[in-house]
C-alpha cells in the first residue's frame, strides 16, 4: 500500500491520530467545521460546512434522498441497469480471446454518473456521449473541491475548477433547474400531483426555499451531492481489486469466493477502513476542551483528524492494524464499524453512507447492496483482474492515495 504521509496545509495544525480521541471529538459539540477553506467557493453554506441547528434542519430536509425507499429505487433502477450494461458493453469489444482490456477508474466513474444525477435532479445525463461530457466535468469539480490535497498549484486548480463549473451550469444545470422550478410551481398551483414531482436534491430545495439562501445555494449544494455521490466508490473500489489479487495470490483457498457477496462485502469494508476518500477532517474548537484522554484542546484551537493512521489504531483494529486482512472481525472497541472513521461520525457522519455500503435486511424490508458491491459482482462475473503487462498509476497530482488510471481484464464467458 502507497504510504500516506500529511500534507503542508495541516503542517501547522495540531495533529490527531488516536483513534478514540478523534472519535470524541466528532461526537463533541465543541468542536465546528474546519475543513474546505480553500474549496469554500464550491461548498460555502452548504451541508458539508453547516453546524448546529443549520445542519439538522437541512439534514433533515434532505433524508428523503437516502430513505430506504430512495436507496432501493437507486439500487435496482438507477444503478444495477447501468453497471450492466457498461460491462456488457465492454464485454462487446473483446478479442478474439475472449478479454479486453479497461481502464477501470473512468469505468466505475462512468457507472457511478446516473446516479450521482439522478440523486442530484440533473437531466440530460442519457447519452454515451452526454454522459462523458458529464463525467469529465465531475472529474475537474472533483480536482477543486479536494483542492486542498492537490500536488498542483491550488489557486490554478481551483480556477479552472469554477471555470468548468460555469460551462456545466450552461449545459445542464441551468435546464434541469428550470424544469423544477417548473414542475415546484405547477405543483402549488395545483396542476400536479405530489407524486409526478421527483425526489432529488434540487426538488427539494425549490420546493422547501429558504429567502436566506443567495440563487448560487443549489449549484454549490448540488456540487457536493455530485462530488460525494462518486467520491468514495471511485476512490476505493479500485483498491479493493488490487487488495484482491494480493490476498489470493497469499490464500490460494479463497481463488473461489470471488463472487461470494460475504467475502467481497469483507474485502469492501476492510479496503474502505484502509483507504478513506477524505483521510483528513479539520475543527475548531468552539471552547476550551479536555479530552477524556486528558488531551487539552484550547478555544479556537484548530485541529486536523487524521483518519488514516487512526483507522490502523492497533489498539482498535488488533496488531496488524496497518495490513489487509478480510477476516479481522469485530472492532476491539465497541460500537466501531468494520470500516472504522471512514465515513465520520457525530452529527455530521456522511448521509450518504447507505449509498455506498447498503442497507441490511431489516423488519421485512429488502436489503440495498449498494454501489460498491453492485460495481464489483459486476466486474467479478466478468473475470475482472488487473492487467499484467499495464500496472496501475497512482494520482501524481494528489498526496492521497488515489489511482490516475488501473487497467484490467475482462473476461467473456
Amino acid at each position: 500500500m502507497r504510504e500516506w504521509t500529511p500534507p503542508p496545509h495541516i503542517a501547522t495544525m495540531t495533529q490527531i491520530s488516536d483513534f478514540r480521541e478523534i472519535d470524541e471529538i466528532l461526537r463533541s459539540k465543541d468542536f465546528r467545521q474546519g475543513s474546505h477553506t480553500e474549496s469554500r467557493p464550491l461548498f460555502a453554506d452548504s451541508l458539508l460546512l453547516l453546524d448546529g441547528p443549520g445542519h439538522r434542519e437541512r439534514r433533515r430536509l434532505e433524508n428523503p434522498l437516502f430513505d430506504r425507499t430512495a436507496l432501493m429505487y437507486y439500487d435496482h433502477e438507477a444503478l444495477n441497469p447501468v453497471v450492466e450494461k457498461m460491462v456488457r458493453d465492454c464485454l462487446d469489444e473483446a478479442g478474439d480471446d475472449g478479454t479486453v482490456t479497461v481502464d477501470l477508474v473512468p469505468l466505475v466513474r462512468a457507472m457511478l454518473h446516473r446516479i450521482a444525477a439522478t440523486t442530484t435532479g440533473i437531466d440530460g445525463v442519457d447519452t454515451p456521449e452526454a454522459t462523458e461530457r458529464f463525467r469529465r466535468f465531475l472529474e475537474d469539480l472533483g480536482a477543486a473541491a479536494t483542492v486542498e490535497w492537490s500536488t498542483k498549484d491550488h489557486d490554478e486548480v481551483l480556477a479552472y475548477g469554477l471555470a468548468r463549473r460555469a460551462e456545466f451550469v450552461e449545459e445542464f444545470f441551468g435546464p434541469s433547474v428550470e424544469r423544477r422550478k417548473k414542475l415546484v410551481e405547477d405543483f402549488h398551483a395545483g396542476r400536479i400531483e405530489r407524486d409526478d414531482v421527483p425526489v432529488d436534491l434540487l426538488t427539494l430545495l425549490y420546493l422547501h426555499w429558504d429567502d436566506a439562501w443567495d440563487d448560487e445555494f443549489p449549484l454549490r449544494e448540488a456540487t457536493l451531492f455530485l462530488v460525494a455521490a462518486t467520491q468514495t466508490t471511485t476512490h476505493t473500489l479500485p483498491h479493493v481489486i488490487v487488495h484482491m489479487e494480493e490476498w489470493l495470490a497469499s490464500h490460494p483457498e479463497d481463488a473461489g469466493k470471488k463472487a461470494d457477496p460475504d467475502f467481497l462485502r469483507l474485502m469492501v469494508n476492510e479496503s474502505l477502513r484502509l483507504h478513506q476518500p477524505a483521510p483528513t477532517l479539520l475543527r475548531y474548537a468552539t471552547a476550551a476542551v479536555t479530552l477524556a484522554s486528558g488531551r487539552e484542546v484550547a478555544e479556537g484551537e484548530r485541529v486536523a483528524l487524521l483518519f488514516t493512521p487512526a483507522n490502523r489504531d492497533p489498539g482498535v483494529f488488533g496488531d496488524d492494524a496497518a495490513t489487509f486482512n478480510p477476516y479481522r472481525g469485530t472492532p476491539e472497541v465497541s460500537g466501531v464499524r468494520p470500516w472504522g472513521l471512514t465515513f465520520g461520525g457525530g452529527a455530521h457522519v456522511c448521509v450518504g453512507r447507505p449509498l455506498v455500503t447498503g442497507l441490511a435486511k431489516r423488519d421485512g424490508q429488502a436489503p440495498t447492496e449498494g454501489t460498491m458491491m453492485r460495481i464489483l459482482r459486476a466486474l467479478y462475473a466478468a473475470d475482472v483482474r488487473l492487467d499484467p503487462a499495464n500496472p496501475p498509476v497512482a494520482a501524481a497530482s494528489s498526496s492521497h492515495d488515489m489511482y490516475d488510471s488501473m487497467p484490467v481484464v475482462l473476461t467473456r464467458r
